[in-house]
Order: C-alpha cells, then structure tokens, then sequence
C-alpha cells in the first residue's frame, strides 16, 4: 500500500511540471522507488546510492529531473556540498530541458555554493532562481539573500555590486540602483507592509501571508534548507512575455577565473540594460566540456541568435568549431587566433594585434631598429614572443634574440648579461611579455644595464599603480591595451561615465569587449535581423562600431582599435600623435 501511494503521488507531481504532450510510464523504477522511501525517511546516504543506481542505468527521463534534484539535495543535507554541485553541473551538461536550470535548482546551486563559503556565485545563482521564479516563490529566495547579506565581504559587495542587474535582488542586498533597471518591492516587503493576507503588490504580483513558515534555515544553521521540490510550484502568475530573440553568453563565472567572468557579465548586462530578459547567461566554469555543452544546447533554442564568450583560450578551442559547424553566430572574447569563420568573429584583441601595433610604432615613430625578447616560458609568453617575432619580419625589424625565463622567478642577474650582451650586438628595444609586477621587475633591471633601453609591453603593463613602483627608472615604456579608462575618445568617455554612475568604480577591459560584443548584436538585432543567418550577415556588414572602444568589420571578422599607451611619472598616458 506504502509504495502504491508513493507511485500515485511521484505522478502527480510530475504530471503537474512537464509538458502535457509526454506520456509518464505507469510506474516509477524500483531504484527510484527505494530512493523516494529512503529520501521520505531522512536516509539520505540510501536516498543518494539508489538515486545514483537510477540516473546510471536506463532512466525513464520522466523521473530523470526529479532524480538528478533529489540526490543533490541528499547529498546537501550530508554537507557533501562538493558532490552536491558535481550532481548540479551533471544536470547542467545532460541538457536543460531536463530541469538544469529550473528556480528549484538555481536556489540549490546557490545553497550549496554558500556553504561551500563561495557567497558571490550563491548570490549570483539566486538572482538566476529570482528571475525564473513565480511571486510566491520569491520570498524563499529573498530569505537566503537576507541571510548571506550581513556576511558580505567588501570584495565580495564590489563583485556584486557590478554584476546584479535584477533591481529587486540589488534592493534586498542593499546595493545601489542600477542605472536602466526598473525598481521593484520583493514580494516578503509588501508583506510584512500588508496587515491582512496579501492578493496584490504594487507591481501586481502576488504575496504569501506575512508569518508563513520559511524553508530557510535559521541564521545560526550551517547552511539554508534548499527550495522546495518542483511538484509544490505555486499558481502562476502573469510574467513579462519572452522576447522573440535571444542572445545567449558563456562565461566562467565559478571556477578560478571567475572574477573575470563576472567583469564580462557586468559589461554585457549594462548593454542589455534595457532589455535584460534578451539576456541567456550560462556559467561555464571555465571548463571546455561544458562549454561545449552549453553551446549544443543554446544551438537547440531557436531563439537564440548569438553566443558571446568564452573567455577563456582552451574553451575557445572547441567552441569555435562547434560553433561554424552548427552555423550560430558567435563573437569570441579570448586572445586565441585563428579560429575565426563564418560564423566565428573575434570580438576581442590578439596578440598579434598588440605587436604588430607596437612594432609598427617603435619602428616608424621611434625609430628602432633591432628587438630583444625577454618572456616567461609559459603558454602566455610563448605566444607573445612567437607574435612579437612574426610582427618584426612583417616591419623588416631584426630581433637580436629571445631568452625565456622561469615564470615568476627570473633570474635578473642572467637577464643583465643578456641586455648587455644584446645591447652590444645593436639591440635597441625589449620586448617583455609578462604580468606588470614581473615585467616592471625586469624592466628595472634591464634599464640599469643600458639606461637608453626602449621597454615594450603588452596589456597587462596596463595598471598604473603598479608601475608607478618603479618610479622614473622605467619612464617612456609602451604598451598596448584593448581599452583605456582614460581615453579622450567621445564613445568611451560616455561608456566610463555610464558604467561608473552604476557600478561605482571605473571598468576594466573585460567589461568594455563585453559591452561593445553585445552592443554589436543589438545592432544587428535592431535592423530587423530574426535569425542567425540575419545576425551573422548584419554583423559582417557592420562597418565601425564605436562604443568603449571600437571595432571594425574586417575580412575574417572584426578588428578591435587598439590603445597604444606610455608611462610616464607615476601616469598611464594614451599615446595620440
């Protein structure tokens, strides 16, 4: 009798949250029956195996979302909070019509992530369950927000301070106003604001009573209890339509680059400000498994026309092809060449484009003649010498040599022989493709070898701070940025002012590539392009875009102006003559 009532009730809960056309089977596997019983029972560890036995055999995919749901919430409640997020990113990857990104796992990525003390992605993942969910599901979520609020770290507030872009959830954790977006009272205020039980707000939306119970735990509990399961969605509720065309984006905003990820987010939301339901985000971790993934399953929607990211080069590997051959328009935001096509256009910077331009200068303007290379011996470094060589032939430039060194740990003693040795043989510039601390590092001691040294950098010489260390000793070095925060260019003064009135802090060169990727699409959208094909050839014809920075439409996609720079007293000045 237990299991029949079991079945009946697993039927109607799925029956009630997928698409009517579906046959359900007439009865739940036993392996899926046993995790119920063992969930219903609190056994969380004979929940997680039988729910695990079920997902890796031959699962019907009527309870596959249910399944993938419950034994991560199993895991949760054994604070396996690793495990737990492995069996979310699992769900992620098999596809997201199988529930990977509904409000109930949105909430418990976020819950998980909190615990695992990684409070900017829970946040983040929240605002994604926020934006998903019915009204009366939102006080759930504002709970969990309130509770991490206090917790915030200063780092942790600036991160997302630039990266919420939902008005409610930057009200609930206290931010400012974000410029283009709409505020709205969440659904808990107007209750605890409402003596009687609550049928409407402000913006229509409907509330709960004010003292119903809350699934979160208490403040002193290790973590906050995970959204309710699927089956108890609430009465639906009028929602601002789906716009006809999407454009999606892949970023890593989990994982170790995931500060960069958020950068990029923040520029594209600003660009989709006005219409931020146009907006697919999907968080790729930085790895390229998913990255792929995600791209298969963005590629099924039909309303998607564009993909923005990765930024990462080994995800940028595997998505461009996909990309091309699937035919969806996709605007890379890494440094990696040639993976350009058809369907494949660089939104960002290359490194050949930083040395060539640098080459182009020191030769024509500066009058140099004969180039040294010093670089880590890193992929980073590596690729930089090999362009920076590859730049010099093209300007009929010799270079003198090329010495690579341990990454972080040069030897500067070695280097010093070596500029003296160079400068002896007719060397008269030094290429250092290296981070500002290392390379400034270098630089010094290259100057106090041969003081009429040219020093040549790349973008991530670009941070005046810590240049400035040096003080006069590395005064007239060059370098190349995509973006400069300081530039006299009308267009990115308007960029700078309108990012900083929202986010309270200058932007960087990930937020401008984004803005202008995604502003470049909104272009072509806003000429009355509907699909891919549309898109791709609007963004061929683009001629020039100027917004933070500038991109042009070239033969093999677009080519990103660049910022040549020079330090000179403490100052990063743009060089315009």
């Amino acid at each position: 009798m237990k299991r029949s009532v079991i079945a009946l009730v697993l039927l109607a809960a799925l029956a009630a949250c997928r698409s009517p056309g579906l046959q359900l089977p007439i009865a739940p596997a036993d392996s899926f029956r046993r995790a119920e019983e063992a969930f219903i029972r609190h056994d969380y560890a004979a929940a997680a195996a039988e729910y695990r036995r079920f997902i890796d055999g031959k699962p019907d995919p009527a309870y596959l979302p249910r399944a993938y749901y419950q034994l991560a919430v199993a895991q949760y409640r054994q604070q396996l909070y690793s495990a737990s997020l492995a069996t979310l990113d699992e769900l992620k990857q098999r596809d997201d019509r199988v529930g990977g990104q509904s409000v109930q796992t949105f909430a418990l990525r976020g819950d998980v992530e909190v615990a695992l003390g990684q409070r900017t992605s829970g946040v983040l993942a929240w605002e994604n369950a926020w934006q998903v969910a019915k009204p009366v599901e939102r006080p759930r979520i504002e709970e969990r927000l309130v509770s991490v609020r206090d917790q915030l770290t200063d780092d942790e507030r600036a991160d997302l301070d630039q990266s919420i872009m939902v008005a409610a959830v930057r009200e609930i954790l206290g931010l400012r106003k974000s410029p283009g977006v709409a505020s709205v009272r969440s659904p808990v205020a107007v209750a605890q604001a409402t003596p009687a039980k609550a049928t409407g707000t402000d913006d229509g939306a409907a509330t709960s009573e004010p003292n119903e119970p809350s699934e979160v735990a208490p403040a002193d509990s290790a973590a906050p209890a995970p959204m309710a399961a699927p089956e108890l969605a609430a009465e639906s509720e009028p929602v601002e339509p789906e716009p006809a065309t999407k454009v999606a984006c892949l970023l890593p905003l989990t994982g170790p680059d995931h500060a960069y990820g958020l950068r990029a987010l923040a520029g594209l939301r600003l660009a989709f400000a006005d219409t931020p339901q146009q907006l697919v985000v999907r968080d790729t971790g930085g790895e390229p498994s998913i990255s792929t993934k995600l791209l298969q399953q963005l590629g099924d929607d039909p309303k998607v026309v564009a993909v923005i990211g990765p930024l990462r080069s080994s995800e940028a590997e595997v998505a461009a092809p996909l990309a091309e051959r699937e035919q969806m328009p996709l605007l890379l935001l890494s440094q990696r060449e040639g993976l350009t096509g058809r369907f494949v256009l660089q939104a960002a910077m290359t490194r050949s484009q930083q040395a060539d331009l640098l080459v182009a200068y020191a030769v024509d303007t500066l009058k140099l003649h004969k180039f040294g290379v010093f670089y880590p011996d890193d992929g980073y470094g590596s690729a930089f010498a090999a362009a920076f060589k590859a730049a010099a032939a093209k300007h009929a430039a010799g270079v003198g040599g090329a010495q690579a060194y341990q990454a972080g740990r040069p030897n500067y003693g070695d280097l010093a022989r070596t500029t003296q040795r160079w400068h002896q043989a007719g060397v008269d510039g030094v290429f250092i493709p290296d981070a500002a601390a290392a390379a400034i590092a270098i630089a010094a001691a290259v100057r106090g070898t041969v003081p009429e040294m040219a020093l040549l950098g790349t973008e991530s010489w670009n941070d005046a701070a810590t240049l400035s260390s040096a003080g006069a000793t590395i005064n007239g070095a060059i370098f190349t940025d995509a973006f400069f925060v300081d530039s006299a260019r009308p267009s990115t003064r308007q960029f700078v002012e309108r990012f900083e009135r929202g986010a309270g802090r200058p932007p960087s060169v990930f937020e401008a590539q984004a803005f202008d990727a995604g502003m470049v699409v909104r272009r072509a959208l806003g000429t009355g392009a509907t699909s891919r094909d549309e898109v791709i050839a609007r963004l061929s014809g683009l001629g020039t875009f100027e917004g933070a920075g500038e991109l042009r439409a070239a033969a093999d996609g677009f080519q990103r102006a660049l910022s040549l720079l020079r330090y000179r007293d403490g100052r990063v000045e743009e060089i315009t003559d």
